[in-house]
């Protein structure tokens, strides 16, 4: 390639033959730059907007908000009008419900990849709060029903969450109804495990994020009862507990055999 240099002394212009230079790595190849950030999104592969690529992901980013919830903080509440739809990013967030003499009942935890915002007549059915600092994606629902017929897949996600968060719900109501204070917290140990294995499919370690009172409210025992169950998986050598927030379960199969689960 010819570039034409100019002396500043003397004004006058010479012709100058650049050198090629070959690359430090000849192997490397360039690496393609994604469509859209949410192709780097932890949650994406878990999302509703999973099965979207290409100009359908970048249209459904544009539609779509970030936002930061500190622990403790609301990211809606019941009854306030339902304007969004909203995909846990990272963190953790509990969904409740409180009656009129001030008990609380937990629903539901949500995490990377779950969705919330179950609306009834265009209003949040339950409260929702970040139990650690939350990331959560918001998307208008009117611009979600708007685009429903045009983006097939967005749709179908929807429903598969919904069948899935439905399947819970019933699990969840056979849990409060029928089975024992340690059937109930075996339980909740066995499904948090599988929700969160590792890559490598070890589900040994149990990570808490929420409070025992949080736990508590979720499977409609006392925080003692709930305690004392601990303790005494712990004393029975089913599991470990090295801090409050975290449990290391040491034999898997006797958990789920007390969850009345098939091993």
């Amino acid at each position: 390639m010819a570039l034409e240099l100019r002396d500043r002394e003397t004004g006058v212009f010479e012709a100058y033959e650049a050198k090629s230079y070959r690359p430090l790595n000849p192997v490397a190849r360039a690496r393609p730059i994604p469509l859209s950030p949410c192709n780097c999104c932890a949650a994406h592969k878990k999302a509703i907007c999973a099965s979207l690529d290409g100009k359908e992901l970048t249209r459904f980013r544009k539609l779509s908000q970030v936002r930061l919830v500190k622990a403790g903080q609301s990211i809606y509440r019941e009854m306030d009008p339902a304007n969004y739809l909203y995909t846990v990013v990272s963190g953790e967030a509990r969904l409740s419900s409180l009656l009129n003499d001030g008990r609380r009942q937990v629903t539901d935890f949500r995490a990377c990849g779950d969705k919330l915002g179950e609306h009834n007549q265009g209003y949040y059915t339950a409260d929702a709060e970040a139990i650690t600092d939350t990331i959560v994606c918001q998307t208008p629902l009117p611009d979600i029903r708007a685009r429903l017929n045009d983006m097939p897949g967005l749709r179908n996600s929807l429903m598969d969450k919904m069948e899935y968060e439905i399947n819970q719900m019933r699990s969840h109501l056979l849990l409060l109804g029928r089975k024992t204070p340690i059937e109930k917290v075996a339980t909740f140990l066995v499904e948090r495990a599988q929700k969160f294995k590792n890559a490598n499919g070890d589900d040994s370690e149990i990570s808490l994020s929420m409070s025992r009172r949080d736990i508590a409210d979720y499977l409609g025992l006392t925080i003692e009862t709930v305690s004392r169950t601990l303790t005494t998986l712990k004393s029975n050598d089913v599991l470990i507990i090295p801090s409050s927030d975290r449990i290391s379960v040491l034999d898997m199969t006797e958990l789920k055999c007390l969850a009345g689960l098939e091993p």
